[in-house]
């Protein structure tokens, strides 16, 4: 009991003695970094001083934003269960391969991007009509020269060049990556914000209108292709029947005309087998259209609804806050002179340590 009542004692000591040391090394850099006051300030001056200049020469910024809800339809499995009974497979419309969490990604494809940019919009004039590809580039005079000087501008979808696919394909990087964002506003509920920021306002809103628009019009479509196309088939299904069931009509009626005098038994039979053909297409044929209503009823509710929130409206531009960017700049800058003093101080410390080890 004494020994360990001693080595308790002891530690509690040992935790005493490096408590004091750190508070006195914590003092002593304090003091350090006091003496370094006047420094530290005027680089926080400075930097503050960028960071409002930064944002003073900045070229104006517009974020065009809009926000849409995705409803995904039900009734899926009993459509096909449905299609099934007359030979068709209607296999969920494709909603295993394009789920709805995948239209964020669908609208930041090259594809979908291709589409818009090459979408034809009405400039500031009516009538003044432009491709989209085009208004991008004419308001950046810098591309516009270099690209001009190169053979590469203007565009025309139908007869892109190597060197012109090239450099559309970095254009649709950099707005994918830079410029445009795609977001679910919370992922409890179903509402998918879309984002651009750019330097051109007009571009900014239709930009985001056409893709929004393309995107949406992309995804039902396929989603809904092997339905429709299932729906199609058993519409062509109806209409076959249909057809044979009035040719099985006239038939009947002209065996009925044909053997009204006669007394035979044996010449009715191609009067009775015209008859049951009638009888058994008319049940067919009843099913099919009853059928095909249902089937186009469920496809309905099966159909995905997206429903626009929010649209872009003017104006579009981004006020940056000068005074938040020069109090950022300077809490940076007066950050990073703190640690350059303190690493400075730091491997001051270690040399005379090993200067001490080496006389000692």
């Amino acid at each position: 009991m004494t020994d360990m009542t001693e080595s308790n004692l002891d530690t509690h000591g040992g935790d005493e003695i490096s408590l004091a040391e750190l508070w006195l090394k914590v003092q002593s850099a304090w003091r350090f970094l006091w003496k370094k006051k006047g420094w530290i300030l005027l680089t926080g001056l400075l930097f503050g001083f960028l960071g409002f200049m930064r944002t003073y020469v900045a070229k104006p910024r517009f974020q065009a934003s809009l926000t849409f809800s995705l409803e995904q339809g039900g009734g899926g499995g009993s459509l096909s269960g449905l299609a099934s009974q007359f030979g068709f497979s209607m296999g969920g419309g494709g909603a295993d391969g394009l789920g709805g969490d995948n239209l964020l990604s669908l609208m930041k494809s090259r594809r979908i991007i291709e589409d818009v940019l090459f979408s034809t919009i009405e400039q500031d004039a009516p009538g003044d009509s432009v491709l989209l590809v085009h208004r991008y580039i004419e308001t950046q005079p810098e591309l516009l020269n270099t690209w001009s000087s190169r053979g590469i501008y203007p565009f025309r979808k139908q007869e892109l060049n190597r060197s012109q696919d090239s450099a559309l394909g970095v254009m649709i990087k950099s707005l994918s990556e830079n410029a445009l964002a795609v977001s679910k506003v919370d992922k409890k509920l179903s509402f998918v914000t879309v984002n651009y920021t750019g330097h051109d306002p007009l571009f900014a809103k239709h930009f985001v209108e056409l893709l929004s628009a393309r995107a949406s019009d992309f995804y039902i479509e396929t989603k809904m292709a092997n339905s429709r196309t299932n729906i199609d088939k058993l519409q062509r299904r109806v209409d076959s029947v249909s057809k044979e069931l009035n040719a099985a009509m006239v038939g009947y009626s002209t065996t009925q005309d044909q053997n009204m005098f006669t007394v035979q038994t044996v010449a009715k039979v191609a009067s009775l087998q015209k008859q049951i053909q009638v009888t058994m297409l008319t049940t067919l044929y009843g099913e099919l259209v009853k059928n095909l209503e249902l089937s186009k009823t469920m496809i309905a509710r099966e159909e995905p609804l997206i429903t626009l929130i929010d649209s872009p409206h003017y104006p579009l531009r981004v006020r940056d806050s000068k005074l938040k960017s020069a109090l950022i700049g300077a809490f940076l800058g007066g950050f990073l002179s703190v640690l350059f003093f303190a690493a400075k101080a730091f491997l001051k410390d270690l040399n005379l340590q090993a200067k001490a080890l080496e006389n000692s």
